[in-house]
């Protein structure tokens, strides 16, 4: 997968910016804020329509605009796809691909694909397991479009029974029993919309992330030279990964578990079970990454959970997606950046890179660049963007 060009308007400290990038290294050079990480972020934000950085979509938005826009092109298995955002201040986004507006926001995902490596990384062990949740949702309904489905028929069920448990919560608060044993009974229909959707989700969590823990504990592996062993677990309420359990009675266990919880459901008015509730766990040599290792093997935890993806996504889809390197050549230490871009030099991918100094990157990687036709550099200063197709 091949990002063409961008545009950006009125995005972060961006006007006016178009750019036109190479088939293999984009170096974007800089010093501190200046405005390098702003342009990874706007191509992340065409591949999901979020922000790596922050949920507040008004903080992207130039000082004084009211809207941003951004516009990327890429080319995929001799394909070419247009992707338009434009975000007002209401935090109301409208999507167009290829000219034609979108019904859901959703519809941008698959279309421009990217693994990012950032100094955020860190939140998905540090973080709370939505961070982790949403990680798993982008990388599967990328590889799975029935999968997108499901988790938007899940959410939008999950709305109307959490909505549901605070009428009956409150019918009982008023002693309105008649109008509130009426609610419940029209549980059940949710119920089964939640069984349904929930399960398949599930199921597809379990089955990927099985895949994407092999391929990470053999990143681990040479990362650390098979001095530590990682362990990624999918950790459900309902199927016991630990144990092998593939989740093959998960309809009947996941009716049961709603059933058993329905008086907590209705004091708390909200669903407490299911894979909204469900987590990603990470463990070096038995202990949780989160609590007792290092903050160097929890970057490396992470690296090696990146790297995972980047190779699952080209084992399901047959390309690589764009990979995004925010300065990481500060953030991680010289081994991991060795190893790193040892990798990213041998594969077919196209890479930007931010860095605030060039003698920071391994020689490994500088053949990334050697070919004038094949690579650009750019030079950011105060909002402003300078590129050369040209070798460095």
């Amino acid at each position: 997968m091949l990002l063409e060009r961008v545009t950006f308007r009125n995005f972060r400290n961006y006007e006016s910016l178009s750019l036109r990038f190479s088939a293999n290294m984009n170096l974007i050079a800089g010093g501190n804020a200046q405005g390098k990480t702003n342009i990874l972020e706007g191509i992340y934000f065409l591949s999901t329509a979020k922000s790596h950085r922050t949920n507040r979509d008004n903080e992207l938005i130039q000082y004084g605009k009211k809207w941003f826009y951004l516009k990327g092109q890429v080319s995929s298995k001799n394909l070419s796809t247009v992707v338009e955002i434009i975000n007002t201040c209401d935090e109301k986004k409208k999507i167009r691909i290829n000219g034609k507006t979108q019904g859901r926001i959703s519809s941008i995902i698959g279309k421009i694909n990217t693994v990012m490596f950032s100094p955020e990384d860190l939140s998905l062990v540090k973080g709370a397991p939505s961070e982790r949740r949403r990680f798993l949702d982008i990388l599967i309904s990328r590889i799975s479009p029935s999968y997108l489905h499901r988790l938007q028929e899940y959410q939008s069920a999950l709305r109307q029974r959490n909505e549901l448990l605070k009428k009956i919560r409150d019918g009982r608060k008023g002693g309105g029993a008649s109008c509130s044993f009426a609610l419940y009974n029209s549980l059940d229909s949710w119920n089964a919309l939640l069984i349904e959707a929930g399960s398949e989700i599930v199921k597809q969590r379990i089955s990927i992330v099985s895949e994407l823990a092999e391929l990470a504990v053999e990143k681990h592996g040479q990362l650390t030279s098979s001095g530590e062993e990682l362990c990624v677990k999918y950790q459900s309420q309902l199927v016991d990964t630990k144990h092998g359990d593939d989740g093959s009675d998960l309809n009947e266990l996941y009716e049961k578990s709603l059933n058993g919880a329905i008086d907590l459901d209705i004091r708390q008015g909200s669903t407490s079970v299911g894979p909204h509730r469900d987590d990603l766990v990470f463990a070096i040599d038995s202990a949780d990454v989160r609590k007792f290792c290092s903050q160097g093997q929890q970057r490396t935890s992470v690296l090696s959970l990146k790297l995972a993806d980047l190779e699952l996504m080209n084992l399901k889809l047959g390309e690589y997606p764009v990979v995004l390197l925010d300065d990481v050549t500060s953030e991680l230490d010289d081994s991991r950046v060795a190893f790193l871009f040892d990798l990213l030099s041998k594969i077919p991918v196209q890479m930007f890179l931010t860095t605030t100094d060039l003698h920071g990157i391994p020689a490994s990687m500088k053949g990334a660049w050697s070919n004038p036709d094949r690579s650009s550099f750019f030079i950011v200063e105060n909002g402003r963007c300078e590129g050369w197709e040209c070798g460095v």
